[in-house]
């Protein structure tokens, strides 16, 4: 329960850091939804076609496209605050990229993977 929320936390924050990367860019929204559920749900499902590991996880959870496109698009509104919370925004991205690597282990654990392919795919 814990490291599901904690996963949804990741995902929203590094939804939220592609669309600043996105506004920079003069994106439009589609632009910034796409762009913030990709970097936020692409890595997880490279390692899953890779591993052969499925359904995806957005698949299997079509709501996990919401829960990375709204918080992207929140961003756009409240751009001119969010520089003022890089810092948490540098440390809540750290430990999502953490978290990431947790649940890719665990993946391939529950695989019953080599540990040299459990390393690799954090």
């Amino acid at each position: 329960m814990l490291l599901h929320a904690l996963y949804l936390v990741a995902i929203v924050v590094e939804a939220m850091t592609a669309a600043l990367a996105a506004g920079r860019r003069s994106m439009d929204w589609v632009g910034v939804c796409l762009l913030g559920s990709v970097t936020a749900l692409g890595g997880g499902s490279m390692r899953d076609i890779l591993l052969g590991h499925y359904p995806l996880s957005w698949v299997a959870h079509p709501h996990y496209l919401l829960v990375t496109a709204g918080p992207a698009l929140f961003t756009i509104a409240i751009a001119r605050v969010v520089h003022r919370l890089r810092l948490v925004f540098l440390v809540l991205d750290a430990i999502g990229l953490a978290l990431f690597t947790v649940i890719g282990c665990n993946v391939a654990l529950d695989l019953d993977l080599p540990f040299l392919i459990v390393i690799m795919s954090a």
